[in-house]
């Protein structure tokens, strides 16, 4: 245990994984590229000693302890991420009007969902690669946190809202996530 460390976990570092800790931010970087964060909290110190990092708390709270946990659980991402990469598979799903999926800019224009005339607009996060295919929405991308929220952007997009979800399945829907592949490989 470090000197003054109450609860302290430790973490090693992927042989392909750099790691720098400049203040309270990590900068990982790997073979698909490079993420940064920055754990504000000021009852968590780390320390790189060796091929670990070590997330350690002087307080002995359970919330304190937590954060450690926590923090730990986020550079894992990190490691996976840019060694691997994070793929969300979304399912269109209609039954009567063909639903239209296009991708503009940093947006995933929806149209002619359930009849409707206007375009559902789903905001895309971060540096994420989309692939749409005839019934399928691929995102691709290394920080988890960005693949994620914008698969959470597009199902809330085609929410159906003042109708029966059982009888009004039209939607996308995430259907299988992983790791370590790309959408060049996929498609």
């Amino acid at each position: 245990m470090s000197k003054g460390a109450v609860y302290e976990k430790r973490i090693e570092i992927p042989s392909d994984c750099q790691v720098t800790l400049e203040d309270r931010t990590f900068t990982v970087s790997g073979p698909k590229g490079t993420l940064s964060r920055t754990f504000p909290e000021p009852q968590t110190t780390f320390t790189i000693e060796g091929n670990e990092i070590v997330a350690s708390t002087e307080i002995s709270r359970k919330r304190s302890k937590a954060l450690v946990g926590t923090a730990l659980a986020h550079l894992r991402n990190l490691f996976v991420g840019v060694q691997f990469g994070y793929t969300y598979e979304m399912k269109i799903v209609y039954s009567h009007f063909p639903i239209t999926v296009e991708v503009k800019d940093n947006e995933l224009l929806i149209k002619n969902f359930i009849g409707e005339r206007g375009i559902r607009k789903a905001k895309l996060i971060g540096d994420v690669d989309v692939k749409v295919t005839e019934d399928e929405v691929i995102i691709d991308g290394i920080d988890i946190e960005h693949v994620s929220q914008s698969a959470a952007n597009i199902q809330l997009a085609t929410k159906i809202r003042d109708k029966d979800r059982r009888v009004f399945m039209d939607g996308i829907y995430v259907i299988k996530k992983r790791k370590g592949e790309s959408v060049k490989s996929i498609v």
